[in-house]
């Protein structure tokens, strides 16, 4: 009995014992092979997304660089319509103040010298206030 026990499991359950095995070990591998592939599918994603990163962030430094060029460039023209404006304001507190030390001068000539006061309210000739504006390029007819 012995010997038959021991050729029906060489024979009939030997085989299917060790087809088993083999579906067995086949279907790790299987298995195996796919979770690998699965590994593999998601490092190149991580790649992927970290280089699409990479690239996103070299161009944001790129622009920010532009971006502190123009900054620093339209500080400057700043600065300079600063000091011009300045200049500006100057040159036309000067003339201002030249102008009311003639409007007083004017005023008190006019007060004090009695020909200046008839010579300054007389209407001047005809066509003299027209060749006087043409000789300062403006038109005839304007009031400048």
């Amino acid at each position: 009995m012995n010997f038959l026990l021991k050729w029906a499991l060489k024979t009939v359950v030997g085989r299917w014992v060790t087809a088993s095995l083999i579906a067995l070990l086949l279907s790790g591998g299987v298995w195996k092979w796919y979770d690998f592939k699965d590994d593999l599918r998601d490092e190149g994603i991580q790649e992927c997304v970290q280089e699409i990163n990479k690239a996103t962030l070299d161009a944001l430094e790129q622009q920010m660089l532009d971006e502190q060029a123009a900054n620093a460039t339209l500080r400057a023209a700043l600065i300079a319509s600063a000091t011009i404006n300045q200049e500006a304001t100057k040159r036309r507190n000067e003339l201002s103040n030249q102008l009311a030390s003639l409007r007083g001068t004017m005023r008190e000539q006019r007060e004090h010298d009695e020909t200046y006061r008839e010579w300054s309210d007389a209407p001047l000739p005809a066509g003299v206030a027209t060749r006087l504006r043409e000789a300062a390029g403006s038109e005839a007819g304007s009031t400048d």
